[in-house]
């Protein structure tokens, strides 16, 4: 993990708020996520978290934190919906950064639920080279495989292995 600065920081901080604005896409009642996908300083992809063409079911959501396993939730993650993106313009998602946030009260916001396994496979499979996030110290940048191996960590810690 690096933590950014300098000009790297302010490029990122960016990236983060185009991220912030596509997450008011989402429809999803308990949270706001968006993502975007950089290669070589354009957006080659969007995305924010909320089901595929259905409203948004709270309930399905309350089950999922009561350990049910994530792959039951019809949602897309805002991550996953911008890779998918990219592919669907016929961008090449190879080397690119995944700039990904929370959002409260209209601004990128810091979570502990910010690891995913499921997203990471899907950037790792997509030779997405990097993600950044907003963390309390501020953006950190992640390898994409230090991302995968910090995303089934939290998996496990959070006992979701049933």
């Amino acid at each position: 993990m690096k933590t950014l600065k300098g000009q790297e920081l302010k490029e990122a901080q960016r990236y983060i708020r185009k991220a912030a604005d596509f997450s008011g896409e989402s429809i999803c009642s308990k949270f706001r996520i968006g993502a975007v996908l950089e290669k070589n300083g354009k957006i080659i992809g969007k995305g924010f978290n909320g089901p595929i063409g259905k409203a948004c079911n709270p309930c399905l959501l309350n089950l999922l934190h009561k350990g049910i396993k994530t792959e039951l939730c019809f949602a897309m993650h805002a991550e996953e919906r911008a890779v998918v993106d990219a592919i669907e313009k016929g961008r090449d998602t190879s080397g690119t950064t995944l700039y990904a946030t929370y959002v409260k009260n209209n601004k990128p916001t810091s979570t502990e639920d910010s690891f995913c396994a499921h997203c990471s496979r899907i950037l790792l499979e997509s030779d997405v080279e990097r993600v950044v996030l907003p963390e309390k110290g501020g953006l950190s940048s992640y390898d994409i495989n230090e991302f995968y191996d910090l995303s089934f960590d939290k998996f496990i810690e959070k006992n979701y292995i049933m």
